[in-house]
């Protein structure tokens, strides 16, 4: 790949209490040595240098961002006046792309998420890279095989096979499905045709970009623009003007759906999108009574938590498949089951919050 962009702007917010406003999730390292994003960029490296690495985040991030990554040049860590979702930060990054190198090849990841080893991360991108440089106007989408029957992603069907690329199996792709229910996930799941769609892409600048005139011309017009005084003292004004009137509309809906030429890669890397707390139970050991403890936890007859301490001492007596997360002014603490709705709590926290200033 020529080009690397690590799509940073996420809020994190089946995270809170830990994932806040000022430091999402994708800058924390739940209890790993570097953050998600720092993780990203390691992988991401081995594909394109640093100074071919775009990072696309919050306006309110860039400072952050540009701390964690310094080999990355300060100008290519852009941040997004409003957030208008991946179709607008895939758009701004392959308009800045094109104007240095109209037909280089773009690899496209999220910053929240996990894939191990990084060696088969790289054997996937030089796959992707062999399906582009065969067919130069492919958008080339990374699936990944199902586990479970899981309701929490978009789904790929895939079509007919394509070969093998760099020793992974390839495909046409027929139709992405939206978030199923949990009985449509389990036919998806038995039928061995259907991959999980992670957000992970690779294309040409010129592909995405004719792509993106053909079905978003609106964006594609405001992102040219923007790219247009890239390097000049007019860039962050222009910017702040036309990014917040971009279309909002996910990548895979404003142009995957639709594009004329796609392929799918089956990577063989394992992945893990670090969607809420229970992701944790899947990257950190358990006790022998099945509790995964980020920092200093007692527990007596407590199985099957997840907790984070938050630099503090949580204790448990008589409790099992719980969340258990503390923060210097907040404590949450839930079913396990339920910690995908904890974004809903976090709206009530906010509606109080504002109630409590205008009181």
């Amino acid at each position: 790949m020529d080009f690397a962009v690590i799509l940073a702007g996420g809020s994190g917010t089946r995270f809170w209490p830990k994932s806040r406003a000022a430091r999402p999730k994708q800058f924390l390292a739940f209890g790993g040595a570097a953050s998600l994003l720092e993780e990203t960029f390691a992988r991401t490296r081995r594909v394109a240098p640093p100074e071919r690495t775009y990072v696309i985040t919050a306006a309110a991030h860039v400072a952050l961002a540009r701390s964690l990554l310094p080999e990355v040049p300060a100008a290519q860590v852009i941040g997004e006046p409003a957030a208008r979702d991946t179709a607008a930060a895939v758009g701004l990054a392959t308009a800045l792309v094109a104007a240095r190198q109209p037909a280089a090849t773009l690899l496209v990841c999220p910053a929240d998420h996990r894939i191990a080893p990084s060696d088969r991360f790289v054997v996937a991108a030089q796959a992707a890279a062999a399906l582009i440089a065969e067919v130069p106007r492919r958008l080339v989408i990374f699936g990944i095989p199902p586990t479970e029957p899981a309701t929490g992603y978009g789904y790929i069907e895939r079509g007919a096979p394509l070969g093998a690329r760099a020793g992974l199996a390839c495909f046409e792709v027929t139709r992405f499905h939206e978030k199923p229910e949990r009985a449509r996930a389990e036919e998806y799941l038995a039928s061995g045709r259907f991959s999980w769609n992670a957000g992970l892409f690779a294309f040409r600048a010129d592909a995405m970009r004719a792509e993106l005139e053909r079905q978003m011309p609106e964006l594609a017009r405001g992102v040219a623009a923007i790219a247009a005084t890239a390097g000049s003292a007019s860039f962050e004004a222009t910017l702040a003007q036309l990014f917040p009137a971009l279309p909002k509309q996910p990548i895979d809906r404003g142009v995957m759906e639709g594009a004329l030429h796609r392929a799918l890669v089956l990577p063989d890397y394992a992945w893990d999108d670090v969607g809420s707390f229970p992701a944790l139970a899947r990257a950190h050991a358990a006790d022998a009574q099945g509790n995964v403890a980020l920092g200093a936890l007692v527990a007596h007859d407590a199985r099957n938590c997840i907790v984070d301490a938050g630099g503090g001492l949580v204790a448990l007596l008589g409790v099992e498949d719980l969340v258990v997360v503390h923060s210097d002014d907040v404590t949450l603490v839930c079913r396990k089951e339920r910690a995908e709705e904890v974004k809903l709590l976090l709206e009530q926290v906010k509606r109080r919050r504002e109630l409590d200033r205008h009181a």
